[in-house]
Protein backbone atom coordinates (compact mmCIF):
# COMPACT_ATOMS: atom_id res chain seq x y z
CA UNK A 1 0.00 0.00 0.00
CA UNK A 2 2.73 2.45 0.97
CA UNK A 3 4.71 1.33 -2.06
CA UNK A 4 1.69 1.99 -4.28
CA UNK A 5 1.26 5.45 -2.77
CA UNK A 6 4.90 6.25 -3.52
CA UNK A 7 4.62 5.06 -7.12
CA UNK A 8 1.45 7.11 -7.70
CA UNK A 9 3.20 10.10 -6.16
CA UNK A 10 6.15 9.83 -8.52
CA UNK A 11 4.07 9.53 -11.69
CA UNK A 12 1.52 12.21 -10.80
CA UNK A 13 3.75 15.02 -9.54
CA UNK A 14 4.02 16.83 -12.90
CA UNK A 15 0.24 17.30 -12.90
CA UNK A 16 -0.57 18.27 -9.32
CA UNK A 17 2.46 20.01 -7.84
CA UNK A 18 5.64 21.81 -8.53
CA UNK A 19 8.68 19.76 -9.57
CA UNK A 20 10.12 17.71 -6.74
CA UNK A 21 13.49 16.17 -6.11
CA UNK A 22 12.77 12.58 -7.12
CA UNK A 23 16.02 11.16 -5.78
CA UNK A 24 15.01 10.91 -2.09
CA UNK A 25 11.52 9.74 -3.10
CA UNK A 26 12.90 6.92 -5.24
CA UNK A 27 15.39 5.96 -2.54
CA UNK A 28 12.56 5.73 -0.01
CA UNK A 29 10.49 3.61 -2.39
CA UNK A 30 13.44 1.29 -3.05
CA UNK A 31 14.08 0.85 0.68
CA UNK A 32 10.41 0.06 1.20
CA UNK A 33 10.40 -2.44 -1.67
CA UNK A 34 13.55 -4.10 -0.35
CA UNK A 35 12.07 -4.37 3.15
CA UNK A 36 8.90 -6.03 1.87
CA UNK A 37 10.87 -8.29 -0.49
CA UNK A 38 12.99 -9.54 2.41
CA UNK A 39 9.88 -10.22 4.44
CA UNK A 40 8.22 -12.05 1.51
CA UNK A 41 11.27 -14.24 0.81
CA UNK A 42 11.72 -15.02 4.48
CA UNK A 43 8.08 -16.14 4.85
CA UNK A 44 8.30 -18.47 1.84
CA UNK A 45 11.61 -20.07 2.78
CA UNK A 46 11.27 -20.45 6.54
CA UNK A 47 8.39 -22.39 8.04
CA UNK A 48 6.50 -20.56 10.78
CA UNK A 49 6.93 -22.47 14.05
CA UNK A 50 7.07 -19.72 16.69
CA UNK A 51 3.95 -17.54 16.87
CA UNK A 52 5.62 -14.91 19.06
CA UNK A 53 8.53 -14.54 16.64
CA UNK A 54 6.17 -14.21 13.67
CA UNK A 55 4.13 -11.58 15.53
CA UNK A 56 7.26 -9.58 16.30
CA UNK A 57 8.35 -9.72 12.65
CA UNK A 58 4.94 -8.44 11.51
CA UNK A 59 5.24 -5.57 14.00
CA UNK A 60 8.70 -4.71 12.67
CA UNK A 61 7.34 -4.65 9.13
CA UNK A 62 4.40 -2.44 10.11
CA UNK A 63 6.67 -0.02 11.99
CA UNK A 64 8.98 0.13 8.97
CA UNK A 65 6.04 0.80 6.67
CA UNK A 66 4.73 3.58 8.89
CA UNK A 67 8.14 5.24 9.14
CA UNK A 68 8.65 5.12 5.38
CA UNK A 69 5.10 6.36 4.78
CA UNK A 70 5.87 9.36 6.98
CA UNK A 71 9.06 10.06 5.03
CA UNK A 72 7.14 9.86 1.73
CA UNK A 73 4.48 12.22 3.03
CA UNK A 74 7.12 14.73 4.06
CA UNK A 75 8.70 14.55 0.61
CA UNK A 76 5.35 14.92 -1.19
CA UNK A 77 3.29 17.62 0.49
CA UNK A 78 2.78 16.51 4.09
CA UNK A 79 -0.73 17.34 5.33
CA UNK A 80 -1.70 18.37 1.79
CA UNK A 81 -1.13 14.81 0.51
CA UNK A 82 -4.33 12.68 0.68
CA UNK A 83 -2.28 9.50 0.99
CA UNK A 84 -1.97 10.08 4.74
CA UNK A 85 -5.23 8.07 4.91
CA UNK A 86 -3.08 4.96 4.47
CA UNK A 87 -2.35 5.22 8.19
CA UNK A 88 -5.91 4.03 8.82
CA UNK A 89 -5.36 0.89 6.77
CA UNK A 90 -2.43 -0.07 8.98
CA UNK A 91 -4.60 0.30 12.07
CA UNK A 92 -7.27 -1.93 10.50
CA UNK A 93 -4.65 -4.55 9.65
CA UNK A 94 -3.31 -4.34 13.20
CA UNK A 95 -6.80 -4.99 14.60
CA UNK A 96 -6.97 -8.17 12.50
CA UNK A 97 -3.57 -9.46 13.55
CA UNK A 98 -3.04 -8.26 17.11
CA UNK A 99 -4.90 -8.07 20.38
CA UNK A 100 -5.66 -5.39 22.98
CA UNK A 101 -3.00 -2.78 23.58
CA UNK A 102 -0.91 -3.94 20.62
CA UNK A 103 -3.56 -2.42 18.32
CA UNK A 104 -3.46 0.88 20.18
CA UNK A 105 0.34 0.86 20.08
CA UNK A 106 0.22 0.83 16.26
CA UNK A 107 -2.46 3.54 16.31
CA UNK A 108 -0.39 5.64 18.74
CA UNK A 109 2.71 5.25 16.54
CA UNK A 110 0.74 6.44 13.49
CA UNK A 111 -0.57 9.44 15.46
CA UNK A 112 2.90 10.36 16.73
CA UNK A 113 4.54 10.04 13.30
CA UNK A 114 1.91 12.02 11.40
CA UNK A 115 1.63 14.69 14.10
CA UNK A 116 5.41 15.03 14.26
CA UNK A 117 5.58 15.40 10.47
CA UNK A 118 2.88 18.08 10.40
CA UNK A 119 4.32 19.93 13.39
CA UNK A 120 7.84 19.70 11.99
CA UNK A 121 6.77 21.35 8.74
CA UNK A 122 4.69 23.98 10.56
CA UNK A 123 7.62 24.89 12.82
CA UNK A 124 10.04 24.86 9.86
CA UNK A 125 11.98 21.98 11.37
CA UNK A 126 11.27 19.92 8.26
CA UNK A 127 11.17 21.11 4.63
CA UNK A 128 7.71 21.48 3.07
CA UNK A 129 6.93 20.62 -0.56
CA UNK A 130 3.83 22.58 -1.52
CA UNK A 131 1.19 21.02 -3.79
CA UNK A 132 -0.04 23.31 -6.55
CA UNK A 133 -3.71 22.56 -5.85
CA UNK A 134 -3.42 23.07 -2.07
CA UNK A 135 -5.29 26.03 -0.56
CA UNK A 136 -3.69 28.65 1.64
CA UNK A 137 -5.74 27.72 4.72
CA UNK A 138 -4.01 24.28 4.77
CA UNK A 139 -1.17 26.04 6.55
CA UNK A 140 -3.27 27.96 9.06
CA UNK A 141 -2.94 26.88 12.67
CA UNK A 142 -6.68 26.32 13.20
CA UNK A 143 -6.97 24.14 10.10
CA UNK A 144 -3.97 22.01 10.99
CA UNK A 145 -5.19 21.52 14.57
CA UNK A 146 -8.65 20.56 13.33
CA UNK A 147 -7.18 18.14 10.79
CA UNK A 148 -4.96 16.53 13.39
CA UNK A 149 -7.87 16.31 15.85
CA UNK A 150 -10.04 14.55 13.28
CA UNK A 151 -7.12 12.31 12.35
CA UNK A 152 -6.56 11.30 15.99
CA UNK A 153 -10.27 10.76 16.64
CA UNK A 154 -10.88 8.64 13.53
CA UNK A 155 -7.68 6.66 13.99
CA UNK A 156 -8.40 5.83 17.64
CA UNK A 157 -12.04 5.08 16.81
CA UNK A 158 -10.90 2.71 14.06
CA UNK A 159 -8.59 0.99 16.53
CA UNK A 160 -11.37 0.69 19.12
CA UNK A 161 -13.97 -0.62 16.64
CA UNK A 162 -11.51 -3.03 15.06
CA UNK A 163 -10.38 -4.33 18.44
CA UNK A 164 -14.00 -4.76 19.59
CA UNK A 165 -15.02 -6.68 16.49
CA UNK A 166 -11.98 -8.93 16.60
CA UNK A 167 -12.38 -9.55 20.32
CA UNK A 168 -15.94 -10.69 19.67
CA UNK A 169 -14.86 -12.85 16.72
CA UNK A 170 -12.04 -14.40 18.73
CA UNK A 171 -14.43 -15.28 21.54
CA UNK A 172 -16.66 -17.07 19.02
CA UNK A 173 -13.62 -18.82 17.56
CA UNK A 174 -12.45 -19.90 21.02
CA UNK A 175 -15.89 -21.32 21.76
CA UNK A 176 -15.95 -23.21 18.47
CA UNK A 177 -12.45 -24.58 19.10
CA UNK A 178 -13.50 -25.70 22.59
CA UNK A 179 -16.56 -27.46 21.19
CA UNK A 180 -14.47 -29.10 18.48
CA UNK A 181 -12.01 -30.38 21.08
CA UNK A 182 -14.93 -31.71 23.11
CA UNK A 183 -16.33 -33.51 20.06
CA UNK A 184 -12.92 -34.99 19.27
CA UNK A 185 -12.61 -36.19 22.87
CA UNK A 186 -16.05 -37.78 22.72
CA UNK A 187 -15.26 -39.45 19.42
CA UNK A 188 -12.01 -40.80 20.87
CA UNK A 189 -13.89 -42.09 23.92
CA UNK A 190 -16.37 -43.86 21.63
CA UNK A 191 -13.53 -45.36 19.60
CA UNK A 192 -11.74 -46.52 22.73
CA UNK A 193 -14.98 -48.08 23.98
CA UNK A 194 -15.49 -49.93 20.69
CA UNK A 195 -11.94 -51.24 20.83
CA UNK A 196 -12.43 -52.40 24.40
CA UNK A 197 -15.70 -54.13 23.50
CA UNK A 198 -14.24 -55.87 20.47
CA UNK A 199 -11.26 -57.07 22.50
CA UNK A 200 -13.32 -58.35 25.43
CA UNK A 201 -16.15 -59.96 23.46
CA UNK A 202 -14.40 -61.49 20.47
CA UNK A 203 -12.59 -64.43 22.08
CA UNK A 204 -15.42 -65.72 24.35
CA UNK A 205 -17.93 -65.38 21.50
CA UNK A 206 -15.75 -67.38 19.13
CA UNK A 207 -15.24 -69.97 21.87
CA UNK A 208 -19.01 -70.23 22.35
CA UNK A 209 -19.55 -70.66 18.63
CA UNK A 210 -16.91 -73.38 18.44
CA UNK A 211 -18.53 -75.22 21.36
CA UNK A 212 -21.95 -75.12 19.68
CA UNK A 213 -20.46 -76.33 16.39
CA UNK A 214 -18.75 -79.20 18.21
CA UNK A 215 -21.98 -80.29 19.91
CA UNK A 216 -23.93 -80.15 16.65
CA UNK A 217 -21.23 -82.10 14.82
CA UNK A 218 -20.75 -84.83 17.44
CA UNK A 219 -24.23 -85.13 18.91
CA UNK A 220 -26.44 -83.60 16.26
CA UNK A 221 -28.16 -86.83 15.22
CA UNK A 222 -28.90 -87.87 18.79
CA UNK A 223 -30.34 -84.51 19.84
CA UNK A 224 -34.06 -83.90 19.86
CA UNK A 225 -35.31 -81.64 17.05
CA UNK A 226 -36.15 -78.86 19.51
CA UNK A 227 -32.69 -78.91 21.11
CA UNK A 228 -30.94 -79.06 17.75
CA UNK A 229 -33.03 -76.15 16.46
CA UNK A 230 -32.25 -74.17 19.60
CA UNK A 231 -28.52 -74.78 19.17
CA UNK A 232 -28.64 -73.74 15.52
CA UNK A 233 -30.40 -70.53 16.47
CA UNK A 234 -27.78 -69.91 19.14
CA UNK A 235 -25.05 -70.51 16.57
CA UNK A 236 -26.64 -67.98 14.19
CA UNK A 237 -26.80 -65.45 16.99
CA UNK A 238 -23.16 -65.95 17.90
CA UNK A 239 -22.23 -65.65 14.23
CA UNK A 240 -24.13 -62.36 14.11
CA UNK A 241 -22.31 -61.21 17.24
CA UNK A 242 -18.95 -62.09 15.72
CA UNK A 243 -19.86 -60.11 12.59
CA UNK A 244 -20.76 -57.12 14.75
CA UNK A 245 -17.46 -57.41 16.64
CA UNK A 246 -15.58 -57.47 13.35
CA UNK A 247 -17.57 -54.47 12.12
CA UNK A 248 -16.80 -52.53 15.29
CA UNK A 249 -13.12 -53.34 14.86
CA UNK A 250 -13.23 -52.08 11.25
CA UNK A 251 -15.15 -48.99 12.37
CA UNK A 252 -12.28 -47.93 14.63
CA UNK A 253 -9.59 -48.18 11.97
CA UNK A 254 -7.91 -44.81 11.45
CA UNK A 255 -6.22 -43.04 8.55
CA UNK A 256 -2.80 -43.61 10.12
CA UNK A 257 -3.49 -47.35 10.19
CA UNK A 258 -4.47 -47.33 6.50
CA UNK A 259 -1.34 -45.43 5.45
CA UNK A 260 1.07 -47.37 7.62
CA UNK A 261 -0.22 -50.68 6.23
CA UNK A 262 0.07 -49.63 2.57
CA UNK A 263 1.52 -52.18 0.17
CA UNK A 264 1.13 -53.07 -3.51
CA UNK A 265 -2.06 -55.10 -4.00
CA UNK A 266 -3.23 -56.93 -7.14
CA UNK A 267 -6.93 -56.10 -7.06
CA UNK A 268 -7.97 -58.62 -9.70
CA UNK A 269 -6.36 -61.49 -7.78
CA UNK A 270 -7.67 -60.26 -4.43
CA UNK A 271 -11.22 -59.95 -5.73
CA UNK A 272 -11.14 -63.41 -7.31
CA UNK A 273 -9.99 -64.92 -3.99
CA UNK A 274 -12.92 -63.25 -2.20
CA UNK A 275 -15.36 -64.43 -4.87
CA UNK A 276 -14.02 -67.98 -4.49
CA UNK A 277 -14.53 -67.77 -0.72
CA UNK A 278 -18.18 -66.86 -1.27
CA UNK A 279 -18.72 -69.39 -4.08
CA UNK A 280 -20.69 -71.79 -1.87
CA UNK A 281 -23.06 -69.08 -0.64
CA UNK A 282 -23.60 -67.82 -4.19
CA UNK A 283 -24.28 -71.39 -5.40
CA UNK A 284 -26.88 -71.94 -2.67
CA UNK A 285 -28.89 -69.07 -4.13
CA UNK A 286 -28.09 -70.06 -7.73
CA UNK A 287 -26.40 -66.72 -8.40
CA UNK A 288 -24.23 -66.08 -11.43
CA UNK A 289 -21.09 -64.03 -10.88
CA UNK A 290 -19.52 -62.12 -13.76
CA UNK A 291 -16.12 -60.42 -13.42
CA UNK A 292 -15.16 -57.74 -15.92
CA UNK A 293 -11.46 -56.87 -15.85
CA UNK A 294 -9.24 -54.62 -17.99
CA UNK A 295 -6.32 -56.08 -19.89
CA UNK A 296 -3.36 -56.81 -17.64
CA UNK A 297 -3.03 -56.68 -13.90
CA UNK A 298 -4.63 -53.95 -11.83
CA UNK A 299 -2.33 -52.94 -8.98
CA UNK A 300 -2.79 -50.37 -6.25
CA UNK A 301 -0.58 -49.36 -3.35
CA UNK A 302 -3.02 -49.35 -0.44
CA UNK A 303 -4.00 -51.18 2.74
CA UNK A 304 -4.81 -54.71 1.60
CA UNK A 305 -7.00 -55.44 4.61
CA UNK A 306 -8.96 -52.21 4.10
CA UNK A 307 -9.62 -52.80 0.39
CA UNK A 308 -10.54 -56.42 1.11
CA UNK A 309 -12.97 -55.33 3.82
CA UNK A 310 -14.60 -52.90 1.39
CA UNK A 311 -15.05 -55.52 -1.32
CA UNK A 312 -16.16 -58.28 1.08
CA UNK A 313 -18.92 -56.03 2.46
CA UNK A 314 -20.15 -55.00 -0.98
CA UNK A 315 -19.96 -58.50 -2.45
CA UNK A 316 -21.60 -60.22 0.55
CA UNK A 317 -24.43 -57.67 0.43
CA UNK A 318 -24.89 -58.42 -3.28
CA UNK A 319 -25.31 -62.11 -2.38
CA UNK A 320 -27.53 -61.51 0.65
CA UNK A 321 -29.97 -59.10 -0.98
CA UNK A 322 -30.00 -60.48 -4.53
CA UNK A 323 -32.89 -62.27 -6.16
CA UNK A 324 -32.79 -66.05 -6.37
CA UNK A 325 -30.97 -66.99 -9.58
CA UNK A 326 -29.87 -63.38 -10.11
CA UNK A 327 -26.59 -62.04 -11.39
CA UNK A 328 -23.71 -60.24 -9.67
CA UNK A 329 -21.40 -58.17 -11.86
CA UNK A 330 -18.00 -57.10 -10.57
CA UNK A 331 -16.19 -54.56 -12.74
CA UNK A 332 -12.69 -53.08 -12.30
CA UNK A 333 -11.38 -50.08 -14.26
CA UNK A 334 -8.02 -48.37 -14.22
CA UNK A 335 -7.18 -45.00 -15.75
CA UNK A 336 -5.53 -41.63 -15.24
CA UNK A 337 -8.04 -40.67 -12.54
CA UNK A 338 -7.20 -43.77 -10.51
CA UNK A 339 -8.68 -47.21 -9.95
CA UNK A 340 -12.40 -47.80 -9.64
CA UNK A 341 -14.55 -50.88 -9.18
CA UNK A 342 -18.24 -51.61 -8.86
CA UNK A 343 -20.46 -54.40 -7.55
CA UNK A 344 -23.88 -54.76 -9.16
CA UNK A 345 -26.77 -57.02 -8.14
CA UNK A 346 -30.32 -57.68 -9.31
CA UNK A 347 -31.93 -57.78 -5.89
CA UNK A 348 -34.34 -55.79 -3.72
CA UNK A 349 -32.80 -52.41 -4.50
CA UNK A 350 -32.87 -49.32 -2.33
CA UNK A 351 -35.49 -46.58 -2.23
CA UNK A 352 -34.23 -43.11 -3.10
CA UNK A 353 -35.14 -41.86 0.39
CA UNK A 354 -32.91 -44.54 1.93
CA UNK A 355 -29.86 -44.15 -0.32
CA UNK A 356 -28.15 -41.78 2.11
CA UNK A 357 -29.47 -43.36 5.29
CA UNK A 358 -27.82 -46.69 4.51
CA UNK A 359 -24.46 -45.06 5.28
CA UNK A 360 -25.61 -44.17 8.81
CA UNK A 361 -24.32 -46.46 11.53
CA UNK A 362 -26.73 -49.27 12.54
CA UNK A 363 -29.34 -48.31 9.92
CA UNK A 364 -31.01 -51.07 7.89
CA UNK A 365 -33.82 -50.52 5.42
CA UNK A 366 -37.20 -52.16 6.07
CA UNK A 367 -36.71 -54.19 2.87
CA UNK A 368 -33.34 -55.48 4.09
CA UNK A 369 -34.86 -56.49 7.42
CA UNK A 370 -37.60 -58.37 5.64
CA UNK A 371 -35.02 -60.42 3.71
CA UNK A 372 -32.91 -61.46 6.72
CA UNK A 373 -32.38 -60.60 10.36
CA UNK A 374 -28.63 -60.98 9.88
CA UNK A 375 -26.72 -57.75 9.52
CA UNK A 376 -25.56 -55.04 11.89
CA UNK A 377 -26.12 -51.91 9.85
CA UNK A 378 -22.40 -51.17 10.13
CA UNK A 379 -21.13 -52.66 6.87
CA UNK A 380 -21.79 -49.72 4.55
CA UNK A 381 -20.73 -47.03 7.06
CA UNK A 382 -17.46 -48.95 7.43
CA UNK A 383 -17.07 -49.17 3.67
CA UNK A 384 -17.59 -45.43 3.25
CA UNK A 385 -15.16 -44.59 6.04
CA UNK A 386 -12.46 -46.87 4.65
CA UNK A 387 -12.95 -45.55 1.11
CA UNK A 388 -12.66 -41.97 2.39
CA UNK A 389 -9.47 -42.86 4.26
CA UNK A 390 -8.03 -44.33 1.07
CA UNK A 391 -8.84 -41.11 -0.81
CA UNK A 392 -11.64 -42.60 -2.90
CA UNK A 393 -15.35 -41.97 -3.32
CA UNK A 394 -18.30 -44.33 -2.74
CA UNK A 395 -21.57 -43.89 -4.64
CA UNK A 396 -24.76 -45.91 -5.03
CA UNK A 397 -27.30 -46.05 -7.85
CA UNK A 398 -30.46 -48.05 -7.33
CA UNK A 399 -34.19 -48.38 -7.77
CA UNK A 400 -36.41 -50.36 -5.47
CA UNK A 401 -36.90 -53.87 -6.79
CA UNK A 402 -34.34 -53.41 -9.60
CA UNK A 403 -31.06 -54.06 -7.82
CA UNK A 404 -28.24 -51.71 -6.90
CA UNK A 405 -24.77 -50.81 -8.08
CA UNK A 406 -22.14 -49.63 -5.60
CA UNK A 407 -19.13 -47.89 -7.14
CA UNK A 408 -15.80 -47.07 -5.52
CA UNK A 409 -13.85 -44.58 -7.63
CA UNK A 410 -10.76 -42.40 -7.50
CA UNK A 411 -8.51 -44.84 -5.63
CA UNK A 412 -4.83 -43.94 -5.98
CA UNK A 413 -1.57 -45.10 -4.45
CA UNK A 414 -1.09 -43.99 -0.84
Amino acid sequence: MVLGAGVVTVFSWPVVWTPLDLTPILITICVLALLNLCYYVRNHRIEAVDLRLETRLVKVQMVGDLLLLTVLLNLTGGIENPFHLIYFIHVIIASLLFKGREIYQIAALAIVLFTAEVAGEYLNLLPHHHLTYALDHHHETAYMLMTLGVFWLVLLSSAYIGASFMRHNRSIKDELVARQKEMIARDKAKTDFFRFVTHEIKNPTITTQSAIDTVLELEGESLSPNVADLLRRARNRTAQTIDMVKDLADLTRGVSRVRSAARTVELDALFRDVIDDFAEQAAERELQVEVQLPDGKVTLRTDEQAIETVFVNLFSNAIRYNSEGGRITVRIDSGRTGVSFSVRDEGIGIKLADQQKIFDEFYRTPEAKSVTTLGTGLGLPIVRRLVDQMGGRLTVASRQGEGAIFTVSGLKDI
